[in-house]
């Protein structure tokens, strides 16, 4: 009996180091809580998008996504300015000396 147990324990010893051991399962817990995280900050980013398709279907931030991207609203008139071009002046002769 005794001999059956000690073959257990160094039977339990080889087959915890093996490729499906201790190891393997630590490096298995690690992926899993890895993806964990990678799951939470994915649901942070889906929920400020719809946050933020929420405030545009409302009307909240339209006027601001258009000026962002150069485009006027309804009913109001874009101007645009341009420098004019300025000729550089002459040097002066008195810079010569």
């Amino acid at each position: 009996m005794v001999a059956g147990a000690g073959f257990l324990c160094v039977y339990t010893a080889f087959a915890l180091q093996g490729q499906h051991g201790i190891s393997a399962l630590r490096a298995k817990l690690d992926k899993i809580q890895a993806l964990h995280r990678k799951q939470s900050d994915l649901h942070l980013t889906i929920e400020e998008k719809r946050k933020r398709v929420k405030s545009l279907q409302e009307g909240q931030d339209i006027e601001m996504e258009m000026r962002r991207f150069g485009r006027t609203l309804p009913g109001e008139i874009e101007y645009k300015v341009t420098e004019p071009d300025v000729p550089s002046p002459d040097e002066d002769p008195k810079d010569r000396l």
